[in-house]
């Protein structure tokens, strides 16, 4: 009987460990790969996230001006992060061994991928009227955002540290939960300072509105943290 094409193949490297070894090495390249592209990932949506701060920060000095140029940029941004995350998706979808499981990679990219969402989201709500706002709540928002903008740098070092230290991946994923526990105080400060103000129907939700997309950014960052941790308490024993 012929041999199999596995079986020739276990011969020519010199026996079933050797091959074992093989699909190892090159299930673990792969997955490197994929995990550098996603760390390339991250960064562009902390460049979106800091952008987003700078929407912020205009819209509380009031320069209105300059909050449409802003968020159309930010729409540029996402749009070339959109690019990328399609083709993370396409190299785990072309199948092969993965040390981690694909499902999970995708579902990481993914959620990633939310962050963005949510902060062209929340520039094209600031950008949508014209409204002024009392300094204390200008300054809370500045806040908020310089928060968002601190979980989404320390999700990126916690991305980067999954094909580096997974131990290190899950010191970091704990520190995003700290942060985003700072974005919900001041989201409910924020929220209590609007019922004492005297603003219009229209203005009044398109604040919460606002409010409701930055303290997200903070919340999804804390559940990208969350999925880290878990894949990298799996795979650790792999390291």
């Amino acid at each position: 009987m012929a041999k199999s094409r596995l079986d020739k193949i276990r011969r020519t490297l010199g026996g079933e460990t050797t091959l074992e070894g093989a699909i190892d090495a090159m299930g673990k390249e792969r997955e490197e790969q994929v995990l550098e592209q996603l760390a390339g990932f991250a960064d562009q949506v902390v460049v979106i996230v800091e952008k987003l701060q700078d929407v912020v920060e205009r819209f509380a000095a009031e320069r209105y001006d300059e909050l449409a140029a802003a968020a159309s940029e930010l729409d540029r941004l996402e749009s070339q992060a959109d690019d990328t995350k399609e083709a993370i998706l396409d190299r785990v979808s072309l199948g092969g061994v993965f040390p981690m499981h694909r499902a999970d990679l995708a579902r990481l990219v993914g959620s990633v991928d939310n962050i963005a969402n949510l902060a062209t989201g929340a520039a094209d709500r600031i950008s949508m009227r014209r409204f002024s706002l009392p300094a204390e709540v200008n300054e809370q928002l500045v806040m908020m955002a310089q928060v968002d903008l601190e979980a989404v740098k320390v999700l990126r070092d916690a991305v980067v540290a999954m094909g580096t230290d997974l131990r290190l991946a899950i010191k970091l994923a704990g520190q995003v939960d700290k942060i985003e526990s700072r974005a919900d105080d001041i989201f409910a400060s924020i929220y209590r300072c609007m019922f004492d103000m005297d603003i219009d129907y229209k203005t009044f939700h398109q604040l919460k509105a606002i409010i409701e997309r930055l303290e997200s950014i903070a919340d999804r960052c804390s559940q990208n943290a969350e999925l880290l941790r878990h894949m990298a308490l799996e795979y650790i024993e792999n390291e």
